[in-house]
């Protein structure tokens, strides 16, 4: 995307002022959100998430520094900053489970960041962000991507736990999901152990974020609740389903015959695909 910004004076009937004029140039395409999710298509995601963290990372600029963002409640490097919000959750069950994840992170993950590689991410790789258009052989291959405003410095495994969480929505079978995402990341910029390990968290913690800041913004908006829980609403299931099948059983089918081609899973569409 090209971003064109310039600011100018003009008289406009009360006298002369300064206005700031930001152009942006067109993509074409839809959102994915209106295509049927193949297990290839969700591998080009995984595989384009990681090619544009790795395009960002290479980003040369005198205010860069402004990226670190350590008070934004939308990075994952700052899931305790939660806690300050939970209280959106007072009497629903799932406040226990947003709690527990929380706790966890900072258990489980936070030792281990040292070993996440950094890197600058988009921030909200979501399904509503990422153009398609169909390719000659009916399939739809990814155009574009939208909205870098939640760009923030911070690890590539945390781009992965994002584009993971956000497939899940529309998709028939959430779970399923991990594994062509991931194995279209992975041949673009393969998971450590440390990462690999910590990845079910972390997009368990996308979910918690996702949930407790729509119904906090829900507190403050309530005549916007619709909009506000587009997302929040579906993920509510999706975080108790992976909560309850737990580490381990999500583990085997985002993991399970690792090192094998996407090419006998590219041809089929998983179960459902096409009832939206």
């Amino acid at each position: 995307m090209q971003i064109v910004r310039s600011s100018a004076a003009t008289d406009c009937g009360f006298g002369c002022q300064k206005f700031m004029v930001r152009l942006l140039t067109y993509l074409p395409g839809t959102t994915i959100s209106k295509v049927p999710y193949t297990p290839q298509l969700l591998y080009d995601v995984g595989k384009m998430a990681a090619r544009m963290d790795q395009v960002l990372l290479k980003m040369d600029h005198p205010h860069l520094s402004a990226l670190q963002r350590d008070s934004f409640i939308w990075s994952l490097s700052n899931v305790p900053l939660l806690e300050g919000y939970v209280y959106s959750l007072d009497g629903d069950p799932l406040q226990e489970v947003v709690k527990a994840v929380i706790e966890e992170f900072k258990t489980s993950v936070l030792p281990r960041r040292h070993a996440f590689r950094k890197c600058l991410n988009h921030g909200d790789f979501n399904d509503l962000n990422i153009l398609v258009q169909p390719d000659q052989g009916g399939d739809y291959r990814i155009s574009g991507v939208l909205d870098f405003s939640d760009m923030n410095s911070g690890y590539y495994v945390h781009e992965l736990a994002i584009a993971i969480m956000y497939m899940m929505i529309q998709h028939p079978d959430p779970v399923a999901v991990g594994r062509p995402v991931t194995q279209g990341w992975e041949s673009v910029v393969p998971l450590n152990p440390e990462e690999r390990d910590c990845l079910y968290l972390l997009v368990l913690c996308r979910f918690c974020q996702s949930l407790v800041m729509a119904r906090h913004s829900v507190r403050l908006q309530p005549h916007n609740e619709e909009y506000l829980m587009t997302t929040a609403r579906t993920g509510m299931r999706i975080l108790r389903q992976l909560w309850d099948l737990g580490k381990g059983e999500v583990e085997k089918v985002w993991f399970q015959q690792d090192g094998q081609g996407k090419g006998q899973e590219a041809g089929r569409v998983l179960e459902g695909d096409g009832d939206k």
